[in-house]
């Protein structure tokens, strides 16, 4: 990987788990007053998901996905406090919160792949 990947892969972790942490504490009525904090940590995660999946050699099929979820995810999560309002509500925040747990697993995905890739190959065996 390189070394903006390097920063960039545990920034967005960081970022994944501060987003998980945050939307629970809401979903249990707690620290409501931070959703700008929210918000803001969400732009970071998907500016650094899209870094990660754009550099990650992705054939055409996989980036298209990749970046639809990318775009997906922040206006479903802007927009998931007006859909389904009432008692089923719980059901757009477990969409959300899948949506952020798929964005996180296609960055892991690829991060592995590509440390792979970038290891030595392992050296040939001399016995017959």
């Amino acid at each position: 990987m390189n070394r903006l990947r390097r920063i960039a892969h545990p920034l967005f972790r960081l970022s994944g788990v501060t987003q998980v942490v945050l939307g629970l504490l809401f979903w249990t009525g707690r620290a409501l007053d931070l959703t700008h904090v929210h918000m803001g940590v969400g732009l970071l995660f998907v500016i650094t998901y899209l870094y990660m999946v754009s550099t990650a050699r992705l054939g055409p099929r996989g980036l298209t996905l990749a970046v639809l979820l990318g775009v997906v995810l922040p206006v479903f999560g802007m927009l998931h406090t007006r859909l389904l309002v009432g008692p089923w509500h719980w059901t757009i925040q477990v969409l959300h919160l899948l949506l952020g747990i798929a964005a996180m697993a296609v960055v892991d995905r690829t991060a592995r792949r590509l440390r792979g890739a970038a290891a030595p190959a392992p050296a040939a065996s001399l016995a017959a």
